[in-house]
């Protein structure tokens, strides 16, 4: 467990998909199901990390590591907890555990018009490297692009 300020963060397992999809739905608006959080669990080398304060779930980020590749499934902090430096935590424990398992780039998405995500991503040093054309739908149903971006891990 890591203490940053009032927070802390602890691996969440399949049986807490809840907590993941909870937090997940009250940051986008076509969020996941607890069916798609426990789907991802059925993948080795998935992983979860949970943000938390005073055991009140504030933040979560999924990944997985396959071979030389990571890549970032989501990462989700509740509006009240924004601009608190969280997600850059987050990152950062997730960039380390990949390297540590031998992944050599860590892949994401991120939707075109997503500044403060895509700001912090750059400033990790992740690179758009292209875009996928209508991959994010939006609840009036209509589509928006999303980034790919990736960074070189080690």
């Amino acid at each position: 467990m890591v203490i940053m300020n009032n927070f802390s963060t602890r691996n969440v397992l399949e049986n807490e998909a809840e907590i993941l999809t909870r937090i997940h739905e009250e940051c986008f608006p076509r969020y996941w199901n607890r069916q798609a959080f426990t789907d991802f669990f059925a993948t080795k080398n998935t992983f979860a990390i949970l943000v938390e304060s005073d055991k009140e779930p504030v933040a979560m980020m999924v990944y997985r590591v396959a071979f030389e590749q990571a890549d970032v499934i989501t990462i989700a902090v509740r509006p009240a907890f924004r601009k608190l430096g969280i997600a850059k935590k987050l990152l950062t424990e997730a960039i380390s555990h990949c390297a540590a398992l031998g992944a050599k780039k860590l892949f994401l998405e991120v939707e075109v018009g997503n500044d403060p995500a895509i700001k912090l991503y750059e400033n990790y040093g992740f690179k758009h490297i292209g875009r996928r054309k209508l991959y994010y739908q939006q609840p009036d149903g209509s589509l928006t692009d999303a980034l790919v971006m990736n960074k070189k891990l080690g």
